[in-house]
C-alpha cells in the first residue's frame, strides 16, 4: 500500500525517511547491491517516482547516507580532540580521538556497519576528489601533532594512521561480538595501541 500524496512541507520528512530506510537496509544486508530501489520505497511505503523527486539515482541516496554517517563520526572525533588539542596535549588528543571512534561505533552500530561493514560501490568523495574522510584526516593530523611535539616517533604518518585505524576497527567489531573474551578496558587497549604503533608512552 502506498501513502497519500505528501502535503506541502512534508517533502523534507519523506527525504529523511528514505535516508533512514536506506541506512537500515545497508546495515541489515551488508551489501549495497542488495539494497534496491524497490526495497527502499517498500520500506517507506511510497513508489519509485517519489524517491526520484529527492534523489536522481540510488547512488545519490546511498552517498547521502554515507556522507552523513562520516560527518557524524568526524564530528564526534572533533569534539573529543578539541580541548586537549587546544591546550597542546598531542598525546591526549590522539587518545581522545581513538576512544571517540570506538564509542561512536558502539553508540551507532548501524551507522558503523554502513561505513565499514557493508560492501559498497558508492564512495564518499571530497571536493578535491579525495576519498579520505574527516575522521581519517583527523587521525593523521593527530599523529603528526604527536611527532611535531616530540611525543611520537618519526615515521610515515599515513602508514601509521592506517595501522591505527585497522586496529581500532578490529576493536570496534570484535569487542561487541565477542564479549565473553574478557577484554581489557577500552582505555587500556587504546593506550597500548598508540604506544606500540605511534610510540606514545603514558
Amino acid at each position: 500500500m502506498t501513502r497519500p500524496r505528501a502535503a506541502r512541507g512534508e517533502g523534507d520528512q519523506l527525504r529523511e525517511q528514505l535516508i533512514e530506510a536506506t541506512t537500515a537496509l545497508l546495515a541489515e544486508t551488508g551489501d549495497e547491491r542488495a539494497v534496491t530501489i524497490r526495497a527502499i520505497v517498500d520500506a517507506v511505503g511510497v513508489t519509485p517516482p517519489s524517491l526520484y523527486l529527492h534523489f536522481p539515482t540510488k547512488q545519490d541516496l546511498v552517498r547521502e547516507v554515507v556522507d552523513r554517517r562520516f560527518a557524524a563520526l568526524g564530528q564526534a572525533i572533533g569534539q573529543a580532540v578539541a580541548e586537549p588539542a587546544e591546550r597542546g596535549d598531542a598525546a591526549e588528543a590522539l587518545r581522545a580521538g581513538c576512544l571517540a571512534y570506538l564509542r561512536w561505533a558502539h553508540d551507532d552500530p548501524g551507522g558503523y556497519q554502513v561505513l565499514f561493514g557493508a560492501r559498497r560501490e558508492t564512495r564518499s568523495v571530497g571536493p578535491d576528489g579525495s576519498s579520505n574522510t574527516a575522521a581519517f584526516t583527523s587521525l593523521k593530523e593527530g599523529i603528526g601533532f604527536c611527532q611535531a611535539t616530540g611525543v611520537g616517533r618519526d615515521g610515515d604518518v599515513t602508514r601509521m594512521a592506517t595501522l591505527v585505524w585497522a586496529s581500532l576497527h578490529g576493536l570496534a567489531t570484535l569487542v561487541p561480538t565477542r564479549p565473553e573474551f574478557g577484554w581489557p578496558p577500552l582505555e587500556t587497549m587504546v593506550d597500548e595501541l598508540i604506544a606500540g604503533l605511534v610510540g606514545i608512552g603514558r
